[in-house]
């Protein structure tokens, strides 16, 4: 059976498997990793474990190495340069006057873009946007637009219950609650107690 190992990345909703290619890699060590944007950083989140073949939907990326203090520097600064960057990104939508709400900027670890996100009700051309920061970052561009669990999720806070909030805390995709389950377990049936700060 195929070996893999999870890796978590910031943006990324839930972990990602990757090919430990005989790497001494463990859980809690940072990976550099290829994946289908370019090259990345991310935390290990368990060692490597063996799958069956039919898990894995399509060939398996590989871990290029494990992170050394030369790439984890690299990767402070390049998270600086996302904050730097979220100060442009919310100027020119102001400017723009886009129908867009900022979420984050992500310098790929490559350096082969930065990654805008952002959370909006419906479509929006933002060719002009693009352009507008690409000329004023002088890097590659690409637009994310991500639903409002996601933008909780980044963003981050604390829950009714004085907890930091779930998909923060545990990430991953949760089931939607129903009413009958809310009713089975007496609950209060108010959508506001039954729901996360993102409303879902």
């Amino acid at each position: 059976m195929p070996l893999v190992v999870p890796v978590k990345f910031t943006y990324a909703s839930r972990d990602l498997w990757f090919d430990p290619q005989d790497l001494d890699i463990l859980e809690a060590d940072y990976a550099i990793c290829s994946t289908e944007r370019g090259t990345e950083i991310g935390l290990v989140t368990a060692d490597p474990f063996e799958v069956p073949q039919d898990e894995i939907g399509q060939p398996l990326k590989p871990v290029l190495r494990v992170a050394s203090d030369i790439d984890l520097q690299l990767a402070d600064d390049l998270a600086i340069q996302g904050d730097e960057a979220m100060v442009d990104f919310r100027r020119l939508v102001k400017e723009l006057d886009l129908e867009m709400k900022p979420v984050g900027v992500e310098y790929l670890f490559g350096g082969e873009k930065a990654v805008f996100y952002f959370a909006a009700e419906e479509r929006v051309d933002f060719r002009q946007l693009v352009k507008d920061l690409s000329s004023t970052l002088h890097i590659r561009v690409d637009m994310r637009q991500i639903g409002v669990r996601d933008e909780t999720r980044l963003v981050g806070g604390y829950a009714q219950c004085g907890q930091e909030l779930c998909c923060t805390r545990f990430g991953g995709q949760f089931e939607p609650v129903s009413i009958r389950m809310a009713k089975e377990q007496d609950l209060p049936l108010n959508s506001s107690k039954i729901s996360g700060v993102c409303g879902r």
